[in-house]
């Protein structure tokens, strides 16, 4: 088991459940996109069944990137030193790299 992958999967679970307690299961099903079967679900799971989730070999969510946000990343501007631009390329394809596909 990856253990960064499993700090990423417990924290966004985490962050699920505390917005669901705190009755904000709307902005949590819109920021999070969660469904509200899955709202159902967190609502009752104990810490132990959100570890047990969180160890799975994969993401237990998928991000949603911003179409806008993603162009003014890549689009650097041009007084940008080249090694900046590279490193921000690279951090781009290491995020994606590792969104998992739906299966």
């Amino acid at each position: 088991m990856d253990e960064n992958l499993y700090k990423l999967n417990l924290d966004y679970l985490i962050v699920a459940q505390s917005l669901i307690f705190s009755e904000s299961e709307q902005k949590a099903m819109f920021c999070l996109g969660l469904t509200t079967e899955a709202v159902s679900l967190l609502r009752k799971m104990p810490l132990e069944q959100l570890k047990s989730l969180a160890r799975s070999d994969c993401l237990t969510f998928v991000p949603r990137f911003n179409s806008h946000k993603w162009s003014k990343f890549l689009n650097a501007q041009k007084t940008e030193v080249p090694d900046v631009i590279d490193s921000r390329a690279i951090e781009l394809l290491m995020l994606l790299s590792t969104h998992s596909a739906e299966s």
